[in-house]
């Protein structure tokens, strides 16, 4: 076949030499294998589940390793916010970027400190004040995605609440509690609350709407007032950070050499799931077109929205075989055997990814550090080097790679299961599934 040969003439004149991370030994004093959950979890980290979340503690040592205070943090695929927030805690200003909306809902609340004694004035007032006799039936128009996933007397005690929560006039106390909302529309829908990927549940029975919401706002007040209390003991209340919604693979939003450190966790190949896995917040929010009209897109054309995510290609029938990475095209020719149509995402994915450290080279200022934190996974035995193809990259677009670490993966906060054939987010009830992220890598690079 005519792809068959265009894959075969592919050169390898790449200027690295191939790693192979399988070889380094695990550094125990990057694995932190005595941190507890309820310590990666410490104030806001834990106000919002969220997909292959790195833990703080990894963060907080790159920071005070490669920075002084005051300095400026980045981190181009932002998340939940956990850069941003151990930035904040160490009086470092901070910048993050994400593609998806729901991660900046949730790093902007996990970011904004409030002043404990306004939110225990607000959720007494809130308490009441809520009389879901007073909304009305029909207030909001849900679309068929949405309606799939809950049941319709759920959906009903979920509309007055949300109703109620648009209520509240304060921006900044009304996004705690959307965040809040968001948090809890899993336990309350009929998505199986074991399984990270979208999948019904049909013997669940939701719990009571109410009593979930105030137990979990009440649980972010209480890591809000150790937040609080940190920061204001610390002088770093004030200290500026900030999430913008930006796709990474494109320019990115900031000026040459204006970047003091980068730390980012880089989303895996098929990242358009993170997309499937925070489908119930964006259409939530999707269907209120009075306060969220920009999210209606989302709804409207959910597979647009999962096209903008990284490796995604849908074209199956064009390959892409431009890569710099001699490991890339290794993997690509082995997926080409023995898995082809993931050829394209695959590949597709390190393309991608090469943008985004070609642009990371661009902000950085010149000796300061880039730290990138990834794992390796696997589609059809074929083992997908992520780490090796990003050092490469890195050394590609000009970094010099000063440190390779390898950790233990013993609390990462994400499935460690993955379907062999696919390499998609399932658990170990699938017949098909794997374990993985037994180790990842930090992958230290500094611009000279």
């Amino acid at each position: 076949m005519k792809g068959d040969n265009q894959f075969m003439n592919l050169s390898y004149s790449v200027s690295v030499i191939k790693n192979d991370f399988s070889n380094l030994s695990p550094d125990d004093t990057w694995s932190f294998k005595n941190i507890k959950r309820s310590e990666t979890n410490y104030i806001t980290h834990g106000y919002h589940r969220y997909p292959a979340k790195f833990i703080p503690q990894i963060v907080n040592r790159l920071i005070s390793e490669f920075t002084s205070e005051g300095e400026f943090i980045f981190d181009p695929f932002g998340g939940c916010g956990t850069t941003l927030v151990e930035a904040k805690t160490l009086g470092r200003k901070s910048i993050g970027l994400d593609i998806n909306p729901v991660a900046k809902l949730i790093t902007e609340t996990k970011i904004t400190p409030l002043n404990p004694k306004l939110l225990d004035n607000y959720l007494n007032k809130f308490i009441t004040d809520f009389d879901p006799l007073k909304i009305k039936d029909g207030i909001m128009t849900h679309s068929e995605r949405t309606n799939y996933w809950f049941e319709p007397g759920v959906q009903k005690e979920l509309d007055s609440l949300y109703c109620a929560i648009n209520g509240i006039s304060n921006h900044r106390i009304r996004r705690f509690y959307l965040c809040a909302f968001s948090h809890i529309l899993k336990n309350c829908s009929k998505w199986l609350m074991k399984s990270i990927k979208p999948q019904i549940d049909p013997d669940k029975i939701p719990p009571d709407v109410m009593t979930t919401f105030l137990g979990h706002v009440k649980h972010m007040m209480s890591k809000n007032r150790e937040f609080y209390e940190l920061l204001e003991t610390t002088g770093n209340l004030n200290t500026p950070a900030k999430m913008k919604l930006s796709d990474s693979t494109k320019k990115f939003p900031l000026k040459d050499n204006s970047i003091d450190l980068i730390i980012t966790s880089p989303p895996y190949v098929t990242s358009y799931e993170y997309a499937d896995l925070h489908q119930l917040t964006l259409f939530w929010l999707g269907d209120d077109l009075s306060n969220f009209p920009a999210w209606a897109k989302f709804v409207n054309n959910f597979n647009n929205f999962r096209s903008k995510f990284m490796g995604t290609q849908f074209n199956k029938n064009r390959y892409i075989y431009s890569q710099s990475s001699s490991t890339a095209l290794d993997i690509l020719e082995q997926l080409r055997v023995k898995k082809r149509e993931m050829v394209n995402s695959v590949s597709k994915y390190f393309l991608d990814m090469e943008k985004s450290f070609v642009e990371m080279y661009r902000v950085l200022n010149i000796k300061k550090h880039a730290c990138i934190i990834i794992g390796n996974t696997e589609i059809a035995s074929v083992n997908i080097k992520n780490a090796e193809v990003a050092a490469e990259q890195m050394k590609n677009v000009g970094f010099i790679i000063k440190r390779f670490i390898k950790r233990d993966v013993t609390n990462k906060m994400i499935t460690p299961w993955r379907n062999k054939v696919t390499g998609k987010f399932t658990n170990k009830e699938d017949k098909n599934s794997k374990r993985i992220y037994n180790y990842e890598f930090v992958i230290i690079g500094q611009k000279l």
